[in-house]
């Protein structure tokens, strides 16, 4: 009787700490969308996978994940407004895109699976915009990530002829790729490749630029800026210099770390104190 009176705190505290790791999961969200079965342009090749195995990667370092694999526009804009709701009460919010883009005048546009676009103004209703990922992530308190997986070839080269005057106005130059963004405070934007670049989908399962996402985010203790840049690097020497990703933004003045040193934790985990009760209830058989 005794030991059970003594286990009650330890059942209590095994309870706050499953509450405590759902509520950790929550302060940091991301959604991810995977582009590839195009309805009305070229399909892409590793979108699928590149966003499945990201998600998977987020999960891993505690991330609650939002997974959107080809998505209409309806169902896109969906996802971010419920995203939007989300990021509001969480630290760090993270939006990964793997999919069609394209820039004009300016203005980047992620293209959905079910866009048609049968001239140049087309674009603007049969897409998502930069700025509505941006400001899907914006709500959170201490920094929102954009990462476009998008930097390809024009998808509309019948359309939208970007070497046009007119229809390139405000364009930065290149033959494709997106035009960089002007994100704010505590916010970064990167992309697979530099503004006015097109990105490689390598010749594996996923991009040069996805597996070195995946293999530094896993990394304890580097700090944001330096991850990306160690992004940057590795994809450099993985694409022989001739794909170079880009980030934007203004970092907070305080160090942010995508993912904390093992051990680094001080919070009970909830597995050590299953442990500890099934040791109660032993003690207490016994």
């Amino acid at each position: 009787m005794l030991r059970r009176l003594l286990a009650l705190p330890l059942c209590l505290l095994l309870l706050a700490s499953a509450t405590f790791a759902e509520t950790r999961a929550k302060d940091r969200v991301a959604l991810v969308f995977g582009m590839a079965n195009y309805q009305n342009v070229t399909p892409l090749r590793n979108t699928v996978n590149d966003a499945g195995a990201l998600a998977q990667t987020l999960t891993d370092i505690g991330f609650h994940v939002d997974v959107r694999m080809d998505a209409t526009r309806d169902e896109a804009l969906a996802a971010l407004k419920s995203f939007a709701f989300d990021a509001e009460t969480a630290d760090i919010a993270l939006i990964y895109y793997a999919g069609h883009g394209v820039s004009v005048q300016g203005t980047t546009f992620l293209i959905p699976v079910d866009a048609k676009v049968r001239q140049a103004r087309d674009i603007v209703t049969a897409s998502i915009t930069m700025d509505q990922m941006l400001a899907a992530a914006d709500g959170a308190r201490k920094m929102s990530i954009v990462i476009l997986d998008s930097c390809r070839d024009n998808p509309f080269p019948d359309v939208i002829d970007l070497r046009d005057p007119e229809v390139a106005k405000g364009l930065t130059t290149g033959k494709g790729g997106l035009a960089a963004p002007s994100p704010d405070r505590g916010t970064l934007v990167a992309y697979a490749a530099r503004d006015g670049a097109v990105a490689l989908d390598g010749n594996g399962v996923n991009s040069p630029f996805n597996i070195a996402l995946r293999e530094n985010f896993v990394k304890p203790n580097v700090e944001i800026g330096l991850l990306f840049r160690e992004v940057r690097d590795d994809v450099l020497a993985a694409t022989g210099n001739r794909q170079e990703p880009a980030t934007y933004g203004s970092l907070p003045g305080e160090p942010f770390y995508l993912t904390a040193a093992a051990g680094g934790n001080s919070e009970p985990g909830v597995e050590d104190l299953a442990v500890a009760w099934q040791a109660v209830v032993a003690a207490d058989r016994a």
